[in-house]
């Protein structure tokens, strides 16, 4: 389409409403209005009015605390289910809420998309401490539990190719930041049924996940749950890897999958 054709059909307020969202999307911790409008510079009051529109149908949310808006969760889901599959979040919930009471730590739900994970819910933990994460929160796939079940879950083809393109960050001294050392833990995942971040990304912090399969045997997504370290020390990680897998199985099945074991 030439120039002249582009500026004949473009829609200026729907043009501007697409970019904002990618704005967004480039910063998960949220941006205030004036902040919009002064990296884009579009008018303040044009983005206000934007914002207004897109809080109202919810596609955004106002950061607690704060002037800024961020993502919803709304917005993140329209890129995850596939027309005639149960939803994911829909038939998680319940689950996440029983691994939660079990476990009495913070219980998330996310998928993947392209080469990073998103968090899509959260049910929050019941101790005085708990870990709070907010949907649309972007997080890698090589320090991440539900990363590491994401992709011990592809083939082994696909697997190695996402793999060799992530760069391994360091973040921690337990941080993997070789794909020989990843590939070798995730063979271990799929063996093991769940997945573990062992301060990988952060200090103090453990996550433990498992992937949840559709009817075709394809990811949905994973649940895992975060807790500070003192809490969960390595001699009880197997005893809770189980837990959090028998979740994301009965998640699976109210989607669809079946499990089939071998006697």
């Amino acid at each position: 389409m030439n120039s002249v054709a582009e500026q004949k059909y473009n829609v200026p307020g729907l043009d501007r409403a697409l970019t904002i969202i990618e704005l967004l999307n480039e910063n998960p911790s949220g941006l205030s209005v004036n902040e919009i409008a002064a990296s884009l510079n579009f008018p303040v009051n044009s983005v206000y009015r934007i914002m207004t529109t897109l809080e109202r149908r919810n596609y955004v949310v106002k950061r607690v605390g704060a002037a800024g808006y961020v993502l919803s969760e709304k917005l993140l889901g329209l890129a995850t289910p596939v027309v005639g599959d149960p939803s994911f979040i829909e038939n998680a919930i319940p689950h996440m809420r029983a691994l939660r009471d079990l476990t009495k730590e913070s219980t998330l739900a996310g998928v993947m998309l392209e080469n990073e994970g998103v968090v899509l819910e959260q049910v929050e933990g019941v101790h005085n401490f708990s870990f709070s994460v907010k949907p649309g929160l972007r997080f890698p796939l090589h320090t991440a539990a539900p990363g590491k079940a994401f992709l011990s879950h592809l083939g082994v083809e696909l697997r190695e190719k996402i793999v060799s393109g992530l760069k391994l960050k360091k973040f921690t001294d337990n941080t993997l930041t070789s794909s020989q050392d990843l590939l070798k833990e995730l063979d271990e995942v799929a063996k093991l049924g769940y997945a573990v971040d062992r301060e990988e990304e952060m200090e103090g912090q453990v996550c433990v996940g498992a992937a949840v399969l559709k009817r075709s045997s394809e990811l949905a997504g994973a649940i895992w749950i975060v807790s500070p370290s003192n809490r969960l020390p390595e001699s009880e990680i197997p005893r809770v890897g189980l837990q959090v897998k028998e979740a994301a199985e009965k998640i699976s099945s109210s989607l669809g999958h079946v499990l089939l074991q071998v006697a």
